[in-house]
């Protein structure tokens, strides 16, 4: 049995991966760094409110993902996925270049992100879609930990990085880099030789099969209803995420208002987070050994809980700090749980409905959360927010619980 070096030795092998793994890991390199000029340029920008520049972070980098995501399929299905992969990173360079012209602070800067965010989803579909396609099937499931897993450190390492360059020099330069990421992008996705396109390729009926999609996403909801126990982990998970959603925010407030400090706050929380994420999914297995998922859900919930509650009583760098790893510890056993649980309750010929349903309520809460953050903050104050963060997430703990059942429980 090979292990894990062989086997991905043996996925690089074909010229063809090496080159869509490339593009990919310059892609989201350079998406990190775009996430961390946005957050400087809304939340961290000295003449917008924090709450509310954050509201337009998110909905640059996560509305696109929501509102144009169910739809990617129908077009990747029928254009060519070459030429989808060579051509969006060099718009979204062109969108930066034409609109923002090298400066953060111009009026066209929210559209050209907003452009930029939307085509990348295209781009990210796109890759997934033909790793089958440069990679023999033995190598498949090691092809796709090395896109997923690779994509995951490059955006958070950039973004982090991202934080502090934009701190010492500014956004403009940091632009410059994502554009050029961007067109190098294009440049080594120009390299892959292998047919990509859709052997069966539908055609073009557009306007039948948006319709389709829409009235298949319903149909998911609908499924959803009458299947509590997948709806429960996935209203357990949104609630979650809005819950999260108010206390990063409210983390942004804290080091920019309270401690004078600049975007480079925002690279050190994502920096907390990602090493609480890693390890919390390293002890997972162990975890799910031991206890029931449910079990896993309702301490994980206890964890935040309790953390945000304590930290309202002292609120310094450094317990905003340990929040944030608490925060990625939490999640990652919240959230492998979860995708299990929907899995195992939902039949196979619905489960992509529903973990369409998943990641538009996921991302949405999110953004609703800023929403609310901003009238919250100022009308309950900092600590006042945190303690009602902290209480929501242990007065779930119940919930959950009936909702699932004792049997689950």
């Amino acid at each position: 049995m090979k292990g894990t070096l062989s086997r991905a030795r043996g996925a690089l092998r074909g010229n063809d991966f090496r080159f869509l793994l490339g593009s990919k890991l310059l892609s989201t390199a350079a998406d990190g760094l775009f996430n961390a000029v946005v957050v400087a340029t809304t939340a961290f920008n000295p003449d917008q409110n924090t709450a509310a520049g954050f509201v337009k972070a998110l909905a640059i980098l996560v509305l696109p993902y929501s509102l144009i995501g169910p739809f990617t399929g129908v077009f990747i299905d029928r254009w060519s996925r070459r030429k989808i992969l060579v051509w969006t990173p060099l718009i979204r360079a062109v969108m930066l270049v034409l609109l923002v012209g090298g400066n953060p602070d111009s009026p066209w800067f929210l559209i050209g992100a907003l452009v930029a965010a939307s085509v990348n989803r295209f781009f990210s579909s796109t890759v997934t879609t033909v790793i089958p396609r440069v990679v023999p099937d033995e190598d498949l499931m090691m092809a796709n930990s090395m896109a997923g897993i690779g994509g995951t450190i490059a955006m958070s390492v950039f973004a982090f990085t991202g934080g502090l360059l934009s701190d010492a020099a500014g956004n403009t330069p940091v632009l410059g880099l994502i554009a050029l990421a961007w067109a190098a992008t294009t440049l080594v996705a120009r390299r892959i030789s292998s047919d990509l396109s859709a052997p069966n390729a539908p055609e073009m009926r557009l306007r039948h099969d948006l319709a389709r999609v829409v009235g298949e996403f319903f149909d998911g909801i609908r499924r959803l209803a009458h299947s509590p126990a997948a709806l429960a982990p996935i209203a357990t998970i949104a609630w979650d995420q809005f819950l999260q959603g108010i206390a990063f925010v409210l983390s942004l407030v804290v080091f920019r208002e309270r401690f004078s400090e600049g975007v480079g706050s925002y690279s050190w929380m994502l920096a907390c987070g990602a090493v609480g994420l890693v390890i919390g999914a390293g002890v997972i297995g162990k975890l799910e050994d031991r206890m029931t998922k449910p079990r896993i859900l309702q301490m994980a919930f206890a964890v935040s809980g309790i953390g945000l509650l304590s930290a309202a009583f002292s609120i310094t760098r450094i317990t905003v700090l340990v929040q944030a790893f608490l925060v990625g510890l939490a999640y990652a056993w919240k959230k492998v749980p979860v995708d299990t649980m929907v899995q195992e309750a939902m039949p196979d010929d619905y489960r992509g409905r529903a973990f369409a349903v998943y990641d538009v309520a996921f991302n949405i809460a999110r953004v609703s959360a800023s929403v609310l953050a901003v009238w919250l903050i100022p009308t309950v104050g900092v600590e006042g927010t945190l303690l009602l963060t902290g209480a929501g997430f242990l007065l779930w703990i119940p919930v959950m619980r009936a909702w699932l059942g004792p049997a689950r429980a």
